[in-house]
């Protein structure tokens, strides 16, 4: 008997946990790493991922492992090996870590059943209540029945206790299974042959002729020689049965009195076997002709064979036919449409830039797996040495910052190419949904069958067809926001995080709060994957650890455009930046001009449209304004949150951007009772409203969250737009982010102040990215672009540098603002936040949590970092929960954190974008 064997899970428990369990494996398992499993956990039987496999436990004799739920491994070990130090760096519960990995639809809830007992000797069913009586009744005639059945059926929401008194006198059994799954694989039942290709191609050949026919006489007869039209008509029978035959087949002409062949002998043939076969022989070999081809579903091969049950049947009882189920595969790009196109040459500067990522693919390709890297340059952190994760020493980051339309995507396409030829995967993660369409068609374009997609825009049956697919080796490039990160990928060689930069690249809600471009850095350095991040603008951290060569920098200096815009493999060739110009709105005031517009916004788009060009405006704010009293100056806020209601006017209503509830318009202020509540502000909503009053050509569509709320709402307003049908695209920050229109040539920036003025150290660097990114989608086509800046602070750097398309002067200025604070890259953050309906308890336990954060650095002579506050939070009730927050800075707060056991109502976020 060999040496028991124990396993290390991750379980799916309801309440987070942090830590593993062991396991014993019993003899009858083949167990790996990365297994899913059901374990017994407490009274109920959970799903569970095996994490790792020893030959000691760390606790006296474990339960054993119930059974597998799959017999492959749902994840490498790798993967499980990154989800580990996602759950470790962002102190989050372990499964959650493990499940990003998991397959859609995966975790399912605990079902309790009971079952009867007979009633043994000594029990006294009379000392039982009547209530214990009524359950052992019930179970009896109805049993195993789910707990939540027999709630149901006595009518009463709480029968814990209860269940658990009768369970422990042994009077009911109870076993815990797992529900349904919530998705499944799409099946349906075809119609397939039940024989191999020659053996059904031999059955359709010979298939019986068996009855007497004299059109076939005469078409056998004619087979051999002409045929005397006297002759003919005696194996007809009449004159006017052969002119009927003749006019109706057209397989005979009548020629001199003679009668010849009017089709060739294959054609002849076929027709002998038709008029010698009865009505259902002739439709029995039509069903079969129709399943030549392939499985079909029964009602269609019926359909198109004009068969009848019976016919079916007489086919399935020899043998020829069968039913079948057959797995649907819901693909969300079955039908899109694109042209192959194939590469254009790469410009010199693009070239550039490729070699280093090809350089390192090689390098990858050639590498000992496992081979460990300098601890210094890959950023290996004491929690890989601690868990034994090695890195392959061809791991690399590079960090591609190129001008708005300098070809970024082509660099990208170029490097999958090579990852491709060479058997190889890849990941190209976008920042949002909105995106996800047009880098899915330029891949398409360029590779297609070979794509898979994965974002929270799809269905649970299609994300789980296109996980499997995946997994199963039919897509070797997957594009997705967040989530195709972790599409199970065994041969990945290549990832591409394409606008870098973008805040949703942090996940916040839920746990785990993990951040793309870290994640990405780990992946790379873990399994030796060459990893690309690419923006126009990068983010502050990621340039400086470019500075420090944590990552390889990349360049591209020139914008490009097509020779032909409308041929996408014409050549690149060198296209100017945009100009921009900054209008102080101060002075606009002093003039005299109150419009949403400034003199020189107003006239660019005139110009524009009298030319049947398109704008682009941009204004980070739904809705049309804040409700606001003018006698009091309260505005009018959602009773579960402290935020200001905004007016829409679809409706019209107000609505709460925190909680999403609406409310019908007040007619009164509710805290002075006065009359004279009038709309305050400026939102896209109003934004487009202007533009129909002011500018009698413009077509304009809006594109923000209210009129993209459903799937397929991206895409129908961008093709809206691309197409001309509209001419004014009005939007939130969705319109900065990557649109290739070429012809869109002014740009708008409404108000280029909103990131400044919020109490946030991102704000500067929010404010240059969307004012860059946004210039970035003019001029794209072969006329020059302009674009308009509206501020109130004309002189912020942030401002100034973003006009100039000046990225390097800004980092040097924001890097030092930041240096002054310790602020990210020169210190960690991280976020408490405590949460509770008592305001007063709110504030409480976020006191003590500070104290004690306090006091338990300085004891351990920790080096940081600071913590500040608590203090109410930006928004400092939302959902009817009061909250208080608390912000480190400084020194990695991971060992101040990690001791610690965050009870519910405490959210911890580690490196946040936004302390807001």
């Amino acid at each position: 008997m060999s040496a028991p064997l124990y396993a290390d899970i991750a379980v799916a428990a309801r309440r987070p946990l942090t830590e593993s369990f062991t396991y014993r494996i019993l003899e009858t398992l083949a167990l790996e790493v990365g297994h899913a499993v059901f374990v017994p956990f407490g009274r109920q039987t959970v799903q569970g991922v095996v994490l790792a496999i020893s030959d000691e436990s760390p606790v006296a004799d474990p339960r054993p492992v119930q059974g597998l739920i799959e017999e492959r491994p749902l994840l490498t070990r790798e993967q499980v090996g990154l989800a580990r130090w996602i759950a470790a760096e962002y102190l989050a519960p372990l499964f959650s870590a493990i499940a990003l990995f998991l397959p859609p639809g995966f975790r399912r809830k605990p079902i309790r059943r009971l079952s009867p007992v007979p009633v043994g000797e000594g029990v006294n069913v009379t000392e039982l209540s009547e209530d214990q009586r009524r359950v052992l009744d019930l179970v009896a005639r109805r049993g195993p029945i789910e707990a939540s059945a027999l709630q149901r059926a006595l009518g009463k929401p709480k029968l814990g206790a209860l269940l658990r008194s009768l369970v422990d006198r042994s009077l009911l059994d109870e076993e815990y299974t797992l529900a349904a799954p919530s998705v499944r694989p799409k099946v349906r039942e075809v119609l397939a042959p039940a024989v191999g290709p020659d053996a059904y191609q031999l059955a359709v050949e010979t298939w019986p002729q068996s009855k007497r026919s004299r059109q076939a006489d005469v078409l056998e007869a004619l087979l051999q020689a002409p045929l005397d039209e006297s002759a003919a008509r005696r194996l007809i029978g009449s004159r006017a049965g052969l002119e009927r035959w003749l006019a109706k087949a057209d397989l005979a002409a009548r020629l001199d009195g003679e009668l010849r062949l009017a089709v060739d002998e294959q054609a002849a043939r076929s027709a002998i076997a038709s008029l010698r076969r009865t009505g259902p022989e002739r439709r029995q070999l039509s069903l079969l002709h129709a399943l030549e081809q392939g499985p079909r579903e029964e009602h269609e091969a019926r359909r198109e064979a004009d068969a009848s049950p019976a016919d079916l049947e007489a086919l399935l009882e020899l043998g020829l036919l069968e039913r079948r189920e057959e797995v649907v595969d819901r693909d969300p790009l079955a039908d899109r449409s694109v042209l192959r196109i194939d590469a254009p040459p790469l410009t010199a500067d693009q070239a550039r830039a490729y070699r280093p990522v090809a350089d390192a693919l090689e390098a990858q390709r050639g590498a000992p797996c496992g081979a460990s890297r300098d601890h210094q340059k890959s950023g290996r952190t004491s929690w890989d040495h601690a868990h034994g994760v090695s890195h392959n020493s061809q791991g690399e980051v590079f960090l591609l910052r190129g001008v708005t339309g300098s070809g970024k995507t082509e660099v990208y396409l170029a490097a999958v190419e090579n990852v491709l030829s060479n058997g190889g995967q890849a990941i190209i993660l976008v920042p949002e949904i909105a995106l996800a369409p047009q880098t899915i068609d330029r891949f398409l374009a360029r590779f297609p069958g070979r794509v898979a997609v994965r974002h929270s825009g799809l269905t649970a049956g299609q994300a789980l067809d296109q996980w499997q697919r995946v997994r199963d080796g039919r897509a070797d490039i997957v594009i997705g926001s967040r989530s195709a990160l972790f599409a199970p990928m065994p041969n990945l060689s290549l990832i591409v995080v394409d606008e870098e930069h973008e805040w949703t690249y942090k996940q916040t809600e839920p746990a785990p709060r993990y951040h793309v471009r870290e994640v990405v850095e780990q992946y790379a350095r873990q399994l030796g994957v060459v990893a690309v991040l690419g923006s126009a603008t990068p983010d502050v951290v990621s340039s400086a650890h470019a500075v420090a060569e944590r990552y390889a920098p990349l360049r591209l200096e020139h914008r490009v455009r097509r020779a032909d815009h409308a041929d996408h493999g014409s050549p690149l060739q060198a296209a100017p930046l945009p100009g921009v110009e900054v209008v102080d709105l101060r002075d606009e005031l002093r003039s005299g001009n109150r419009s949403i517009f400034s003199r020189s916004l107003a006239e660019a788009i005139e110009q524009e449209l009298a030319v049947d060009g398109q704008v682009l405006l941009f204004l980070n704010r739904r809705g049309v304004a804040s409700y606001v009293c003018r006698a009091c100056g309260e505005a009018v806020t959602c009773d579960r949150c402290d935020v200001p209601y905004t007016y829409h006017r679809y409706g019209p209503l107000l609505r709460c951007h925190e909680c999403g509830r609406a409310s019908k318009p007040l007619q009164r202020c509710p805290v002075c009772g006065d009359g004279r509540i009038r709309q305050m502000g400026l939102g896209t909503e109003r934004l487009e409203e202007e533009v129909k009053a002011q500018f009698p050509a413009a077509r304009p569509v809006r594109w923000d969250r209210d009129t993209a709320a459903r799937p397929g709402d991206h895409e129908r307003i961008l093709d809206s737009f691309r197409s001309g049908e509209a001419n004014v695209l009005v939007g939130t920050q969705m319109i900065a982010k990557g649109l290739d229109i070429p012809a869109v040539t002014v740009a708008g920036v409404i108000n280029a102040d909103l990131s400044l003025r919020l109490p946030d150290y991102t704000g500067p660097e929010r404010t240059f990215q969307l004012i860059s990114q946004v210039a970035g989608r003019a001029g794209r086509g072969p006329r020059p672009g302009r674009v308009i800046v509206q501020t109130y602070a004309p002189e912020h750097y942030a401002i100034t540098t973003a006009a100039a398309h000046d990225y390097d002067s800004f980092f040097e200025q924001e890097m030092r603002a930041r240096a002054m604070h310790d602020y990210p890259p020169y210190g960690r953050l991280a976020r408490l936040v405590y949460a509770s309906r008592d305001c007063d308890r709110a504030e409480a336990v976020a006191r003590e949590m500070a104290r004690s954060l306090v006091l338990d650095r300085d004891r351990r002579g920790l080096p940081g970092p600071e913590v500040f506050g608590p203090t109410p939070a930006f928004i400092s009730k939302r959902r009817d929960y009061y909250r208080w927050q608390i912000v480190l800075r400084g020194a990695d707060p991971l060992p101040l954190l990690r001791p610690i056991d965050f009870v519910q109502g405490w959210t911890v976020d580690v490196d946040p974008v936004s302390l807001l």
